[in-house]
């Protein structure tokens, strides 16, 4: 498995292999290349820039390598770059890498917006792009820049849902949600201290990003962000997908945020465990590939990309411990995927399931906005958050307020804040969230002060919440 700067096992060993061949034959006066393909031409190396897992990298590039399209274009080595989407431009203008691969939409477009991205015109790169539909589900599966060439193309599918531990939720006699809906109302809280719901962390996580980005896109909102809120409540917040999935599978919570491939990964490896898709509440994602603008390896990244787009590509999604859905039904017919008759089952009800009408322009214009106040509302001001919720659950079980009264007061505790910026008081509204978005990009001490504002005002509006409870149950 190589990992870029951070591997030299295998490298190494070539590296010592060809000096000692150059050695020996170098004195009699003649150097050749080695190559392990039996000719004068010399291995090749591709590079590709992802947000995938170790076990996603590990089974793409044994399978690559292995296979028919590789060893006509002499790739013997792929060199994978894992960073956080935030410094890919850093990592892209540096130079060296050839393909992006995985982390959503919304990085990707992101890439486009900065100039990062080659268009897919080439007639090789069309008779790939002919392999995938246009849509699934109402949602794009190819992006399109201002001249209507494919700069992106989508090698898999993702729903987002949420994954139930049933032995914890029987253990508390809580019930088994359907929907986000189900998710804000107050038995979720009844346990409190101890959290029913893994969230993660907005900026630590694209994955439950996008379920956020959903509920508010779906609910609205005002009534999305409330909704989160009495979420956050009942939860424990963590700081990546991977530790919010790990959650429900260890029975620390009954219910845990998950991109569909963490679900049935969980699902398939623990009895307890069951992955659910709200039905008419998310949306499936293509999840993209793409070429870097001007690589000078432009014939072995397409080559690639015409090998993760092929149904033998296609179905290294199947690998135990990958677990993801194609975007092709063609892996369906592979030897393989001729096994995963549940998985196929599930494929076919996501192609059908049209929930929310998802903005992905909106997505890319409020991002960062979104994510730093969702950090600065929900995980930097939990305590207060659930010292609030916690005071409106109790009150509401033990019958002192109704539930109109709780659903008044959670109103009051989730309404976006307002804060001071440019002498003027300003409501985190979806207009002023695009209006700073790209400073918040840009300016680390802007970022910063309007977080600690984000926060103080959340902080207050929970106090502020907790005391007008107070004054009417002791009134």
């Amino acid at each position: 498995m190589a990992t870029g700067e951070f591997e030299t096992g295998r490298n190494m060993k070539n590296i010592i292999i060809a000096v000692v061949v150059i050695g020996i034959i170098g004195v009699a006066g003649v150097v050749l290349v080695l190559n392990p393909f039996g000719g004068s031409e010399p291995g090749q190396t591709l590079t590709v820039l992802t947000r995938h897992d170790i076990a996603i990298t590990t089974a793409y590039e044994n399978a690559f390598l292995g296979s028919d399209i590789a060893q006509e274009y002499h790739i013997t080595d792929v060199v994978w770059r894992s960073q956080d989407g935030g410094f890919w431009d850093d990592v892209i203008a540096a130079g060296g890498v050839d393909v992006l691969w995985g982390g959503g939409p919304t990085l990707f477009d992101q890439m486009q917006r900065d100039g990062n991205l080659q268009n897919l015109s080439s007639t090789k790169m069309l008779d790939i792009l002919d392999r995938v539909p246009d849509e699934i589900a109402g949602a794009d599966m190819k992006r399109r820049d201002g001249n209507g060439d494919v700069v992106w193309v989508a090698a898999a599918i993702s729903t987002f849902g949420f994954t139930v531990n049933h032995a914890f939720l029987d253990s508390n006699n809580l019930p088994t949600p359907t929907n986000w809906t189900h998710l804000a109302q107050p038995i979720w809280g009844s346990l409190l201290p101890t959290a029913t719901i893994a969230m993660g962390n907005a900026p630590k996580t694209t994955s439950n990003t996008r379920i956020y980005e959903i509920i508010t896109q779906g609910m609205g909102w005002n009534s999305g962000w409330i909704t989160l809120a009495r979420m956050a409540g009942s939860a424990r917040l963590y700081q990546g997908s991977v530790q919010t999935q790990a959650a429900a599978e260890n029975q620390d919570v009954g219910i845990s945020m998950s991109i569909d491939f963490y679900g049935y990964s969980t699902q398939a490896t623990n009895a307890d465990c069951e992955y659910i898709l709200p039905q008419g509440e998310s949306i499936v994602n293509g999840d993209p590939i793409a070429i870097v603008k001007d690589t000078p390896k432009m014939d072995l990244a397409e080559a690639f990309l015409d090998y993760v787009l092929s149904a033998e590509g296609q179905a290294v999604w199947f690998t135990p411990g990958v677990n993801r859905m194609p975007v092709l039904e063609s892996a369906f017919q592979t030897p393989v995927g001729l096994t995963k008759t549940d998985l196929y089952e599930f494929f076919n009800q996501t192609k059908v399931n049209v929930g929310v009408d998802f903005n992905d322009t909106l997505s890319l214009e409020i991002n960062t906005a979104f994510t730093s106040y969702f950090e600065a509302v929900f995980n930097d001001a939990h305590d207060n958050l659930v010292l609030c919720w916690t005071a409106l659950v109790a009150a509401y079980y033990d019958e002192d307020i109704t539930l109109g009264q709780l659903d008044d007061w959670a109103d009051m505790m989730g309404m976006p804040v307002s804060v001071t910026h440019d002498s003027t008081l300003r409501q985190y509204t979806v207009d002023f969230a695009k209006e700073i978005n790209t400073e918040l990009i840009y300016d680390d001490g802007f970022y910063y002060d309007m977080q600690t504002a984000w926060t103080a005002a959340a902080d207050a509006q929970y106090l502020a919440t907790l005391a007008d409870l107070n004054a009417f149950l002791g009134s």
